[in-house]
Order: C-alpha cells, then sequence, then structure tokens
C-alpha cells in the first residue's frame, strides 16, 4: 500500500474516531408540545406521577445537550396557540438549571412561533427527567397556578 492510501485510511479512520467520540459525548430528545389549559401546579404529567402531560398536541419541543461544547439547546414550535401573544419558556421541574424562564417566545396572529436558545452548562443536566412548557407570563389573579395563563408542555425529556 502506499503512502498516500495508508495516510488517507489514518485520516478516515481517525475522523471516524473522533465522530463516534463526539456522538457519545451528545444527547437528543425530542416530544410533542402538548396544550393543558392553563398552568398547573404538577411539576410532572398526569398527577405528578411522570409521563407525558395529557392534551391536544400544537407543536414539538427537541432538546440537544453536547458535553464537549458544554451546550444545552431547546428548540420550540408551536401552532394553533393564541395569536400575537407573548409566552415565557421555562424549564420545569429542573432542580439544577435555571429556576426562572429561559426566554420568550411570540406566536403571530395564526397563533405560530419558534424559540430556540443555547445554554451553556458547566456539566450535564443529571437531575433526571424534566420538561419545557410555554406559558402566558404571570398576572396577579391569574388563571392557572402560579398566575400562569394558556401552557402548552412537552416531556418528559432525560438527557443522561
Amino acid at each position: 500500500m502506499n503512502h498516500t492510501k495508508k495516510a488517507l485510511l489514518a485520516a478516515t479512520a481517525l475522523l471516524v474516531a473522533g465522530g463516534v467520540a463526539f456522538g457519545e459525548n451528545a444527547t437528543n430528545g425530542n416530544a410533542p408540545l402538548i396544550s393543558i389549559g392553563n398552568n398547573v401546579a404538577a411539576c410532572q404529567g398526569p398527577n405528578n406521577q411522570g409521563g407525558p402531560f395529557l392534551g391536544l398536541t400544537k407543536g414539538v419541543v427537541n432538546v440537544h445537550y453536547n458535553a464537549v461544547q458544554k451546550r444545552f439547546q431547546v428548540n420550540v414550535s408551536v401552532h394553533d396557540a393564541l395569536p400575537n401573544t407573548a409566552y415565557d419558556v421555562d424549564v420545569r421541574c429542573w432542580v439544577f438549571g435555571p429556576q426562572h424562564a429561559i426566554g420568550t417566545l411570540t406566536t403571530n396572529q395564526q397563533g405560530t412561533g419558534t424559540f430556540q436558545i443555547d445554554l451553556w452548562l458547566e456539566k450535564a443536566p443529571e437531575m433526571g427527567n424534566f420538561y419545557i412548557d410555554i406559558a402566558v407570563p404571570a398576572q396577579i389573579g391569574g388563571p392557572g397556578a402560579g398566575g400562569y395563563g394558556d401552557t402548552y408542555i412537552a416531556g418528559p425529556f432525560n438527557l443522561q
């Protein structure tokens, strides 16, 4: 075998091994975004027993964690939500992450909207199951738990 072929084979082996190594350090999750009406107090669905919340599917949520890059990415897509409305995007049941909204998703006049964020984490989200929700921001005397209104929840996700 000539030197060029050996070099090409070595480079190919290195790329394949590198790709496997990066793949082993990345975790993905995907779940439908469920309309539950006004916000509920339950951290997990149904009735705080785990598993997905029940209701109509109104979108999708994708989550991704890359340990090498220390990047946690959330993508949300909703349809048939309230038109021209701002929704808080939150990670529900996440004890080791942000304890507040991570961003805002705003729908158009048809009630469609998308949201993406990258969060930089020093370690993997090792907390077990969590959910992503979008909800009309809390107001004093608001109709749902914590004063939040119209709510959609996806999950459970587990990136361990």
